[in-house]
């Protein structure tokens, strides 16, 4: 049974593990709201997302129509004073980190982030199954060991950031914690989508990939209010960012960038279309790599594949390349590299450190010694 106390004593106590990350998240939004709203003071970016969290805290919907969401405003409340409490956030920081980047969705909507993280998931290899990710982001954005990837015994999940210019805007803003449902309501792969499509309105924009323990892969693509859901035809997928694939998701993704380009008056080719064409040739290479792998799946091929960088077929690895040569802006760093030995409890991974490349750094194995493993 949740409990409030419950609640706030998980959020406490994971947030006390990692204050680093927390408060480091936390200024990371602080500072991506300065850029977000240009001209409006440190101040006054505080107060106008901490009435967006008071707003969205009280705009508890229908529970005829939602009967899980019964008692979650003080079930949130608790987990965010948890979070505060435990990293020991300043009050900004706590306030920024709380909203994320749902004020930026709702009231600002100029596109949707900048991440192009990636998420691979193989059934079986020499080393059982494996699940790998790429955190792609700027230099300022914190990073920390690899958690165990579960959301609970049945199914694992990963969300990375999906790129819809002048999206639709939700009818619900509840903070409704949709991952947390999902681990405690479903068992299987078809119960987490029915469920992520029924709360659709309260979570995403993101891209996901879901895996129950019959290999059962779903990779969805999300706006503000629409989904596209596909699934793996032998228990192989990947997700990657700001890029769609399932054919309704891929033309709404094509007519927002169109709109978009006109609506900022850019020209047909620009800084942006140069980044939307390597999102949608990081998935078309990403493609041609998993069908490689299918073959053969060993550790060594997730590793080549989520750390695939060749100058003619293209990155699903990145650090700083130039955008839009010959001066444009740098592309993503992947920050962190993670590959989940899920049946033998331990990760691999690699992390960017000053001017050292993630994929040239390797870090020690993380073992997992209290975790239900993945067989």
């Amino acid at each position: 049974m949740w409990t409030i106390k419950g609640w706030y004593e998980d959020a406490r106590e994971q947030a006390a593990r990692r204050q680093e990350w927390y408060r480091g998240m936390g200024d990371l939004f602080i500072q991506r709201h300065s850029e977000w709203m240009p001209g409006v003071s440190p101040e006054e970016i505080t107060r106008r997302l901490a009435a967006w969290n008071r707003d969205r805290l009280g705009a508890l919907p229908d529970l005829n129509r939602y009967p899980e969401l019964q008692g979650m405003r003080d079930l949130v409340d608790a987990e965010w004073r948890g979070w505060r409490d435990g990293a020991r956030m300043s009050p900004e920081q706590w306030t920024a980190y709380c909203a994320a980047t749902s004020y930026y969705h709702r009231h600002l909507k100029g596109g949707a982030g900048v991440q192009c993280c990636s998420f691979i998931y193989f059934p079986a290899s020499d080393h059982g199954p494996l699940l790998a990710s790429n955190l792609d982001s700027t230099p300022d954005q914190p990073y920390d060991k690899p958690e165990w990837p579960l959301i609970n015994e049945h199914l694992i999940a990963g969300a990375v950031s999906s790129g819809v210019f002048l999206d639709e805007v939700s009818p619900e803003i509840f903070p409704a914690p949709v991952m947390k449902l999902v681990g405690r309501y479903c068992r299987n792969t078809k119960e987490a989508v029915d469920m992520l499509t029924r709360y659709n309105c309260f979570w995403g924009p993101c891209n996901l990939i879901v895996v129950d323990r019959a290999n059962t892969v779903a990779m969805i693509e999300k706006s503000a209010c629409r989904i596209g859901v596909r699934y793996s035809r032998d228990g192989f997928g990947f997700i990657t960012a700001m890029t769609a694939e399932e054919p309704g998701m891929k033309a709404w993704l094509a007519n927002r960038r169109a709109e978009s380009l006109k609506v900022r008056k850019l020209p047909a080719r620009c800084v942006d279309t140069a980044y939307w064409e390597g999102a949608d040739g990081r998935q078309r290479l990403m493609t041609e790599l998993l069908e490689e792998a299918r073959g053969n799946p060993t550790l060594e091929g997730m590793r080549r594949m989520i750390q695939f960088r060749d100058p003619k077929r293209g990155k699903v690895c990145y650090n700083g390349e130039i955008l839009f040569p010959p001066d444009g802006p740098p592309c993503e760093y992947t920050l962190c590299t993670t590959i989940w030995c899920l049946s033998e409890g331990r990760a691999l991974w690699w992390g960017k450190e000053g001017d050292k490349p993630s994929y040239e750094n390797r870090k020690p194995d993380v073992e997992y010694s209290d975790v239900m493993l993945w067989k």
